[in-house]
C-alpha cells in the first residue's frame, strides 16, 4: 500500500505511541507500507514538533527519518493547484496535489476540517483521503 503522509500524522505519531497514526509510522519503518511525502510536509511536522514539543521527540522524529525510507515527492507546479484552489484551504493545496502526484494510493491526514469536506472529497479521485484510524481500517481489511 502506498500512503502519503501530512505532517500533522508525524507529530500525533510521535507524541502518543499507541494511537493510529503511531502504528501507521511504525508500519512504516517496518516497510509495511510505502510512504510518500514531500519536504514541504516533513519541515511543516518538524517546525511543529520543534515549537510544541520537547528535545526527546524531536530527536525521536529524526530517528524515525533515519530509519524510515520515505519517497520524497517534488514540490507540485503551481499550475496544477487551479482546479482545487476553490475547494481547500491554500496552505493545504499543495499537500493535496503532492499527494496525487506521488502515485500514493491514500492521503493520510488528521485534518478533517480542510480535506474531508464534500467539496474535496467529490473533487479529487487520484487519491483516497483517509484520517489515521481510517486508514488503518483498511489496512487491517486487507490483510
Amino acid at each position: 500500500m502506498r500512503i502519503f503522509l501530512d505532517a500533522n500524522v508525524y507529530f500525533a505519531g510521535m507524541f502518543s505511541i499507541k494511537g493510529a497514526s503511531a502504528v501507521i509510522l511504525e508500519l512504516a519503518r517496518r516497510e509495511k507500507i510505502t510512504v510518500y511525502a514531500s519536504r514541504l510536509v516533513l519541515r511543516e511536522a518538524e517546525r511543529n514538533l520543534r515549537k510544541k514539543s520537547s528535545t526527546a521527540i524531536l530527536k525521536n522524529y529524526h530517528r524515525f527519518l533515519q530509519k524510515t525510507k520515505i519517497h520524497i515527492v517534488r514540490p507540485p507546479d503551481e499550475r496544477l493547484f487551479r482546479p482545487y484552489d476553490e475547494c481547500i484551504h491554500p496552505k493545504d493545496l499543495p499537500v493535496l496535489v503532492a499527494a496525487m502526484q506521488s502515485g500514493a494510493d491514500y492521503l493520510v491526514t488528521l485534518d478533517r476540517r480542510h480535506f474531508m469536506t464534500p467539496a474535496v472529497l467529490s473533487k479529487v479521485k487520484a487519491v483516497r483521503i483517509l484520517s489515521s484510524g481510517d486508514f488503518l481500517k483498511v489496512f487491517m481489511g486487507q490483510k
